[in-house]
C-alpha cells in the first residue's frame, strides 16, 4: 500500500516568475541610415522571422548557411545524439514488453549410472539428453515504474532534439555574425586603398615640388611617414580579413581557406525596417530553454521511477520444453515439460542504497529546475541587450555618418586651401588622416548595428524553423505559438520517376544498385538545405540520376510510437544512377574534393525512402533561379555580351576589351576586363567579337578589332622585391594603366581582376587570376 504514497499530486510545481518584455518594448525600428531595408517583419508570424536570413537580399549569406547545416560537423555530433536518443526511447519502451527466449541443449553423461558404477575393465556407457522449449518472463508495472522509464526517455529524446536545434541557432548566429564581420573588413580595406592612394598621390606630387623647390625636405619626409602610416593598415585589416574567412570555413565545415567569398561591404545585406510582437513568450521558445524544460521533466520522470524501485515488484515466468533420451521422441506428448512461476519480490535491506538513489534524483531534478530559471533569465538578458543596443546604435551611427561627412567635405576643401596658402602642410595632412579614422570608425559602428540585430534575432528563438514537439508544458503555462510556421515541403511532380519531391506514402527500394551515401544524417530542415545547396557546388551532377532520402529508423511498430518519438525523424540521403562500382567510386571522390564526406555501397537489403528528388529537376530549378554555378556564369557571359563595346557616351572600346597580365615564349596571358576569365593565346589566336591576336613580344602585345591594332601593356610590372622590418617580403608593384602608380604588396593581397598574390620571392611574384598560377618576373 505504500505505492500510492510514492507518486507525489504534481512533480513540476515549481513557478518561474518572468517580467514580460514587451512591457517595456513591443517593437524595434531600424533608424539607421541604410540605404537597403527590408519590410518589417511580425516576431510569431512566418518565415521572415524564423528564417531571416533568407529575407537580407545576400544570397551568399544564404549559402553559407545551408552548408554549414549540411557540412558542420559540430551540427553532426548533435544529429547523432539525436539518433542515439531515439533508440534510447524505442528500448525504454520495448522493457514493459514481455522477454520470450528459445534454448536448446545436448547433453552427454557417462558413466551413464554415475561415479562407481563402471567395474574394473568393463566399458563405459554414456547417455544422451536432449531438449529444445521456449522461457519466457513478464513483470507487470504495478506501480508505473516502466512508465515513468519510458517517459523520462522520451523526454530526453526531446531534449536531444532541442540541444540539436540550439545548436544550430548558435552556428547560424555565429556564422551570421562572423560573415558581417567579414565585410565589415572589406569596408575597411576600401576605405584605407582609397586613403592610401590619396596620400600616395600627394606624395608624387610632393616630390615634383620638392624637385622644383616649392616644398621642403621636412614636409615630403612628412608626407611619406604618412603614406607608410597608411600602408600598416593595410596588411593588419588582410590578416584579420584571412583569418575570419578560415573561421567561417570551420563554420561551414570544410578546411580552412577553401572558401572564396565576396569582396562586397554591408550594404549587400538589407536589414528589416522594423520588428514587432516582441514577447517573453517567444524567448521560452527558444530551443536551449526547451531543452533545458524538457530535462527537468525527464528528471521528475527519473525521480518518480526511483521511488517507484523501493516498492514490491512483481515476476511471472513460464517455461515450455520438449525433452528426450532420443532426438527421434522429441515433441511427443509423453516428452513434454512446462512450469510457471510467480514471483513477489521487496528489498528487507540494502544498506540505504536505493532511498539514497531517490535522494540523488531529487537533488539532480532541483538542479536542473534552477539551470531552467537560470536560462530563462538567460534570454531575457540577451532580449534587453540586443534591444538597447539596437535603439542607441542607430542615433550613433546617425551622428558619427554626419562626422565622416564632415571629414569628407575638410578633406576635400583641404587641398585647395593648401594650394592657395590657406593651411598649412600639417593641417591638410591632419584632414586627410581624420577622414579615414572618422569613416572607419564608421564601419566598425555599422558592423555592431548588424551583430546586434543578429543577437535579437537568436535571443527570441528565430533564425531556425520552429519545431512544435514539446506538448504542454508543465512549467509555463502560456501559449506556445503553435502557429509558426515551418518549411513549405517540396512540391510533388511526376517526372520519368512516378513522382518526386516528398512522397506522401515511403515507397521501397527493391533494386540493388551501386549507391553513394552521404556521411551523417539529416533532419528534414537539413535535407531541403541539401537539395539547395548541390547546385551551388557543384557545376553537374552527372552521372548521379536522383537522390532518395532513406529514414534512420529503429523498427518501432507505428502504433507504439509516441508522438514525441515519431517527430523525432532524421533520414539518411543516397545518391543512385551509376552504373558500376568504378563510376560511384569517381563520382564520390568528387564530392570529396569539396570536403563533401561519402561512402560507396550496394544495400543488401531492401530499404524504405520517403523522399526522391531528381537530379536533372534539381539542376534545372536551380538554373532557373539563377542559383546554380552554370546559371552564375552564363549570367556573367551574357552581361559580358549585352554590354555596349563601343559608344559615343563611353562605352568600352574594343581595345579594352582584355588586358595583359604576361609574356610567355609566344604566348600572352590575358584577362577579360569584364569576366575577369583568364586565357593564354598564342599569337594568330581569334579573340571575342573577331579579335586577333597579332604579336607579342617581352614588353608588350597587339591585338587587333576591326583591322585597328591597340596595344596592350602589362597590368603589373614587378619593379622589386624589398624585405620588412621583421623579414617579410612586399612586392613593389607599377600599376600599368596611365598613372603608373606604385605599391606595395605583400603575400595574400588582392589584384585587379580577383587576382590573389601567392606567394613572393626575391626573383618573382606568383599571383592566382581565374583558378590559374601566373609568376610575374622582377625586372632586371
Amino acid at each position: 500500500m505504500v505505492g500510492c504514497s510514492s507518486v507525489p499530486d504534481e512533480l513540476s510545481n515549481d513557478v518561474v516568475a518572468v517580467p514580460e518584455l514587451a512591457d517595456d518594448v513591443s517593437s524595434v525600428s531600424n533608424d539607421a541610415p541604410f540605404e537597403r531595408k527590408a519590410p518589417s517583419i511580425h516576431v510569431p508570424n512566418g518565415d521572415a522571422f524564423n528564417l531571416w536570413w533568407r529575407y537580407t537580399g545576400n544570397k551568399e549569406l544564404e549559402w553559407l548557411i545551408d552548408r554549414a547545416i549540411t557540412n558542420s560537423q559540430a551540427l553532426q555530433i548533435s544529429a547523432q545524439r539525436v539518433v542515439q536518443a531515439k533508440a534510447r526511447a524505442v528500448q525504454a519502451g520495448a522493457s514493459s514488453m514481455p522477454s520470450v527466449t528459445a534454448q536448446t541443449s545436448y547433453q552427454a553423461e557417462a558413466p551413464e549410472d554415475g561415479l562407481g558404477t563402471v567395474p574394473v575393465g568393463g566399458d563405459i556407457n554414456t547417455s544422451e539428453e536432449f531438449e529444445v522449449g521456449l522461457s519466457g518472463s513478464y513483470s507487470p508495472d504495478l506501480w508505473g515504474q516502466r512508465s515513468a522509464l519510458r517517459s523520462s526517455a522520451e523526454l530526453k529524446l526531446k531534449q536531444a532534439v532541442f540541444q540539436y536545434d540550439a545548436q544550430l541557432l548558435e552556428l547560424i548566429s555565429q556564422l551570421s555574425k562572423s560573415y558581417f564581420q567579414y565585410l565589415s573588413l572589406n569596408d575597411r580595406i576600401l576605405n584605407t586603398r582609397e586613403t592610401e592612394k590619396v596620400l600616395t598621390s600627394m606624395l608624387l606630387a610632393m616630390e615634383d615640388r620638392y624637385e622644383q623647390g616649392d616644398a621642403t625636405v621636412v614636409e615630403m619626409q612628412i608626407q611619406r611617414s604618412a603614406v607608410f602610416n597608411s600602408k600598416v593598415r593595410l596588411p593588419t585589416l588582410l590578416k584579420e580579413r584571412d583569418q575570419l574567412s578560415y573561421q567561417i570555413a570551420r563554420l561551414v565545415g570544410v578546411a580552412p581557406g577553401y572558401l572564396q567569398l565576396t569582396n562586397e561591404g554591408l550594404e549587400s545585406v538589407a536589414l528589416p525596417s522594423g520588428v514587432s510582437g516582441i514577447s517573453t513568450e517567444y524567448i521560452l521558445r527558444r530551443p536551449d530553454i526547451r531543452a533545458i524544460e524538457s530535462g527537468m521533466l525527464a528528471a521528475d520522470a527519473d525521480l518518480d521511477v526511483a521511488r517507484k524501485a523501493l516498492l514490491p515488484g512483481l515476476t511471472l515466468t513460464a517455461d515450455l520444453s520438449s525433452g528426450s533420451l532420443n532426438p527421434a521422441d522429441l515433441f511427443q506428448p509423453n516428452t513434454l515439460i512446462w512450469s510457471t512461476l510467480a514471483t513477489l519480490s521487496a528489498t528487507v535491506f540494502d544498506g540505504g542504497a536505493k532511498e539514497q538513489e531517490v535522494k540523488y534524483a531529487q537533488s539532480v531534478r532541483n538542479e536542473l529546475v534552477e539551470s531552467y530559471v537560470d536560462t530563462v533569465f538567460d534570454g531575457l538578458l540577451a532580449a534587453r541587450t540586443a534591444v538597447t543596443e539596437l535603439e542607441f546604435s542607430g542615433e550613433r551611427l546617425a551622428m558619427q555618418r554626419e562626422s565622416a561627412k564632415a571629414a569628407k567635405i575638410a578633406q576635400n576643401f583641404g587641398f585647395e586651401s593648401y594650394s592657395v596658402g590657406g593651411i598649412d602642410f600639417l593641417t591638410y595632412l591632419d584632414s586627410m588622416q581624420s577622414y579615414q579614422d572618422r569613416q572607419d570608425n564608421l564601419h566598425q559602428l555599422e558592423l555592431e548595428y548588424y551583430q546586434a540585430f543578429v543577437d535579437f534575432y537568436s535571443a527570441l528563438g528565430g533564425g531556425i524553423p520552429y519545431r512544435d514537439i514539446s506538448g504542454d508544458s508543465e512549467v509555463y503555462a502560456g501559449q506556445q505559438a503553435s502557429d509558426i510556421a515551418v518549411l513549405t515541403p517540396a512540391t510533388v511532380s511526376k517526372t520519368k520517376y512516378k513522382q518526386t519531391g516528398w512522397l506522401k506514402e515511403p515507397e521501397l527500394m527493391t533494386e540493388s544498385p551501386w549507391l553513394v551515401k552521404l556521411s551523417g544524417v539529416y533532419d528534414y530542415f537539413a535535407v531541403e538545405a541539401l537539395m539547395r545547396d548541390l547546385p551551388r557546388r557543384y557545376e553537374t551532377l552527372a552521372p548521379a540520376e536522383s537522390v532518395l532520402i532513406e529514414v534512420i529508423d529503429v523498427g518501432l511498430p507505428a502504433e507504439e510510437t509516441t508522438a514525441s518519438v515519431s517527430d523525432a525523424v532524421w533520414y539518411a540521403v543516397n545518391f543512385s544512377g551509376f552504373s558500376s562500382e568504378e563510376e560511384a567510386q569517381q563520382w564520390c571522390q568528387m564530392l570529396r574534393q569539396s570536403q563533401q564526406r561519402c561512402v560507396v555501397y550496394q544495400p543488401e537489403e531492401n530499404f524504405q525512402y520517403v523522399a526522391l528528388f531528381d537530379i536533372e529537376e534539381t539542376e534545372k530549378r536551380s538554373y532557373q533561379a539563377g542559383e546554380s554555378i552554370l546559371a552564375k556564369r552564363h549570367k556573367a557571359e551574357r552581361v559580358a555580351e549585352s554590354t555596349p563595346l563601343r559608344t559615343a557616351t563611353g562605352g568600352m572600346p574594343l581595345g579594352q576589351m582584355y588586358s595583359l597580365l604576361k609574356i610567355e615564349q609566344g604566348y600572352a596571358w590575358l584577362i577579360g576586363n569584364r569576366s575577369y576569365r583568364v586565357w593564354r593565346f598564342p599569337v594568330g589566336a581569334r579573340l571575342a567579337y573577331d579579335g586577333k591576336l597579332k604579336s607579342v613580344n617581352p614588353n608588350r602585345a597587339v591585338v587587333s578589332f576591326d583591322n585597328r591594332d591597340y596595344l596592350l601593356r602589362p597590368l603589373y610590372k614587378v619593379e622589386s622585391v624589398e624585405s620588412g622590418a621583421e623579414g617579410q617580403l612586399f612586392a613593389r608593384l607599377r600599376w600599368g594603366g596611365a598613372s603608373g602608380e606604385v605599391y606595395y604588396h605583400r603575400e595574400g593581397d588582392r589584384l585587379y581582376g580577383k587576382g590573389r598574390i601567392e606567394s613572393i620571392t626575391e626573383d618573382s611574384v606568383d599571383v592566382r587570376w581565374g583558378g590559374k598560377l601566373i609568376s610575374l618576373p622582377v625586372m632586371e
